[in-house]
């Protein structure tokens, strides 16, 4: 199927802007997510060096107000959670997963389009609270009582709430679709259990995505009734504790969201450069299936510091202590595959390699976290900043190796046949433009995040 065609439509040429508004073709809204993705990536990488210009010395010295260092922290948190690292690796997803599977395109084409369109409307009215009083500023996790008017009377911080609803409804359209597709619309004779790593992650991503969101959005729906109407809910006794259950039933699932996409990319660039299958492939697989099931008995391990019994923070110490063993499988399979197959040190391979390895190291520090009597000390210090952007970072790696893995065949696959298995043939560069490109990426997430874990700032509570 032509890449101007679709489901019987005829869109203008590529180079004409008319076709971009009206296109329900899948590749050119992957495109269109990637790139507005990356346009967030660099508005909250902005708000990082404004964070870390303010702490270069003490006391107010660039930003002047410590509401508007709050805002900076809590629009970087949120921007870089929601509207950059999922929306970009959803951008593969749209390009590829029709290819994968054999489909000519996702199910509902329409629904693919208002999807992307409420995503991008959502951030673009995320960005609008900057200029209606000042945007959120009670941190990413968006604690309450912090979140409740009496706390934060501004208009902007109600306008963040919407622009979250509205991107959960971005997301819920874009699971039922890809659920749809893969479940309805693969290539004959194609069994689940042999779907390609990256759409076996990207179905595992929205099964958890649809019941994950769910949780934000009931918080959500209520934080806004308590903004625009009045209510008094999570305001009342105990509503602090229920704000902090319903986010963070959503918050540790939202993790494996982030990294599976980046863990898919991974596993084909490890196939392809190292000339074998996975080691493993079917246990890789089902542990996969299994850090999905056991996201979702893991979230208390975020409310240690709660007034909750002993026996039950002993119950999640264990469960989040088990969610690690299939990972260790995964980290381990990959690795046995490095081994026991030919490298080619392309720079899609580094990449995938630069993940795995900063994956690891975010991996270790969270076990720590995980123990009842240690949280008790790292809880609220920037051990646990740095745990999680070392996760973070690691699956924002992975999906720049997918960039580099996949541009080159998208570049060429203008008129591919819609069961054509996109493998890539990228070019292999010199080895000292490969080190130009990853070494310093990973290096400088790790010199960023070690100091800050082993001596925090001063000021890192304010």
């Amino acid at each position: 199927m032509s890449h101007d065609t679709g489901h019987g439509h005829d869109f203008p040429p590529m180079s004409s802007v008319k076709r971009w508004f009206v296109t329900t073709n899948h590749k050119d809204i992957g495109i269109l997510y990637t790139v507005t993705a990356l346009f967030f990536l660099i508005l909250g990488g902005l708000l990082a060096m404004l964070m870390r210009v303010e702490l270069w010395s003490t006391g107010l010295s660039f930003l002047g107000d410590p509401s508007a260092y709050n805002q900076a922290v809590s629009a970087h948190g949120l921007l870089m959670v929601f509207w950059f690292i999922s929306p970009f690796a959803f951008g593969f997803a749209n390009y590829l997963v029709p290819l994968q599977i054999g489909a000519d395109d996702l199910a509902f084409p329409r629904l693919n389009a208002m999807s992307y369109w409420a995503y991008l409307f959502s951030g673009l009215l995320f960005i609008a609270s900057f200029f209606q009083g000042g945007t959120f500023n009670g941190g990413w996790t968006m604690y309450a009582p912090l979140n409740l008017p009496t706390y934060m009377p501004n208009v902007g911080s109600t306008t963040v709430v919407l622009a979250l609803i509205m991107f959960i409804a971005a997301v819920t359209m874009g699971s039922v679709n890809f659920l749809t597709t893969m479940y309805r619309m693969r290539a004959e004779g194609l069994r689940m259990r042999d779907l390609p790593m990256f759409s076996m992650s990207i179905l595992l991503t929205v099964w958890m995505m649809l019941f994950a969101f769910a949780a934000l959005l009931a918080a959500l729906m209520i934080l806004g009734a308590e903004h625009i109407f009045g209510l008094n809910y999570f305001s009342a006794d105990g509503g602090a504790l229920l704000w902090t259950h319903l986010f963070w039933f959503f918050g540790h699932p939202e993790v494996y969201i982030v990294f599976f996409p980046a863990l898919g990319i991974m596993a084909e660039c490890f196939q392809t450069f190292t000339g074998r299958r996975i080691v493993g492939r079917k246990w890789f697989v089902l542990s996969m299936v299994l850090v999905a099931l056991q996201s979702f008995v893991v979230w208390m391990h975020h409310m240690f510091l709660t007034g909750i019994n002993l026996e039950i923070k002993t119950l999640f110490m264990v469960t989040t202590i088990g969610i690690s063993l299939p990972f260790d499988l995964m980290v381990f399979s990959l690795i046995y595959t490095m081994i026991k197959g030919r490298i080619r040190f392309t720079t899609p391979f580094l990449f995938s390699l630069g993940a795995l390895i900063l994956f690891i190291i975010g991996g270790i520090t969270g076990v720590f976290l995980g123990a009842v009597v240690l949280d008790y000390e790292f809880r609220g210090t920037y051990w646990v900043v740095a745990h999680f952007h070392y996760v973070m970072v690691a699956g924002a790696t992975g999906l720049f190796a997918g960039i580099y893995y996949w541009f080159p065949a998208v570049r060429r696959l203008g008129d591919a046949p819609p069961g054509l298995r996109v493998r890539a043939r990228t070019r292999k560069l010199a080895p000292g433009r490969q080190h130009r490109r990853v070494h310093p990426r990973c290096l400088l997430s790790h010199h960023v995040l070690q100091p800050v874990r082993e001596h925090p700032p001063r000021r890192g509570s304010r």
